[in-house]
């Protein structure tokens, strides 16, 4: 099953929502990741664990597009950053096609 991090901008609702139907959610905040660098540290935590960082992060994700040393990362659109409801939807349907075999490395954009 697809396990995320979410960086220190995600809210503790959609993780505490997505653990309730069976996902594997890492919070920054939780581990000692506040005020981290996302390229060199927040990614790097991510990948060694093999858990999709989530983030609302638009000039990250677009960095790291040219990457592929990662398990895969998540950049929600800002339009639905207060919709806590719309994001576990997007999240759990991406957790549910997430292939780590033919996905890892890629950067998905949802909305």
């Amino acid at each position: 099953m697809t396990a995320f991090y979410f960086e220190e901008h995600l809210s503790r609702a959609v993780a505490d929502g997505l653990i309730r139907r069976g996902y594997t959610v890492i919070m920054a905040v939780d581990v000692g990741m506040e005020d981290k660098d996302d390229d060199t540290e927040h990614l790097i935590y991510a990948s060694e664990r093999g858990l999709v960082m989530v983030t609302f992060d638009h000039p990250f994700a677009g960095r790291v597009m040219s990457r592929s040393d990662h398990a895969g990362l998540v950049c929600l659109g800002y339009s639905i950053r207060e919709n806590i409801g719309r994001m576990m939807d997007v999240l759990t349907e991406f957790a549910d096609l997430y292939d780590p075999q033919r996905d890892v490395g890629q950067v998905f954009w949802l909305s």
